[in-house]
Formats: structure tokens, C-alpha cells, sequence
């Protein structure tokens, strides 16, 4: 896929991601560590509704563009993490 069939708000958050090296998810906002990036920074971010935040990262994610996988935080919450993949890595470039 390259670069220029991506949509602005699709690639602005695939770029974020990278910046910060991975989202997360936990499930619930009260559950935010600092310095995590979750989807109500990226919606403060990028001007997005935080719901849009989350379906974005989905799109990516069936797009191929990031990859999701179940982590478990050192304080034993399991969370969904978001990095990009190495297609990610290629439209970016």
C-alpha cells in the first residue's frame, strides 16, 4: 500500500505510533500509566474522537500497517499492544 492511498488521518496516527514505539490498550482509562500512549492522548493529538482513535487503530490493523498483540503490564493488567509492522515501516519511509 503506499503512502499516498493511505488517508491523512490514518497516516498521521500510523506516525505517532512510530514516534512513541507502541499504543496500548488496558480497557478502561483509569488503568493509564504515564507515558503510555492510549487512544484519548492520540484523540487530544490528532483532534479525533476517541472512539475514532480506537476504530483507526483497527483499520491499520486489518490493513496490515500495525500489528496487535495481548501483552501483560508489569503491574499484571493484560493490555492490547499496537506497534507498527514492517508494511507500516515501508509506506513511512
Amino acid at each position: 500500500m503506499a503512502q499516498q492511498n493511505l488517508s491523512d488521518d490514518l497516516l498521521s496516527l500510523l506516525r505517532l505510533v512510530n514516534e512513541v514505539g507502541a499504543s496500548v490498550c488496558v480497557g478502561t482509562c483509569e488503568h493509564r500509566k504515564p507515558g503510555e500512549l492510549h487512544c484519548h492522548n492520540i484523540s487530544q493529538i490528532l483532534k479525533i474522537s476517541s472512539s475514532g482513535a480506537k476504530r483507526r487503530l483497527r483499520e491499520l490493523v486489518q490493513l496490515g500497517l500495525l500489528n496487535w498483540e495481548r501483552a501483560e503490564r508489569e503491574d499484571g493488567k493484560v493490555m492490547a499492544r499496537y506497534t507498527v509492522s514492517s508494511e507500516g515501516l515501508r509506506v513511512l519511509s
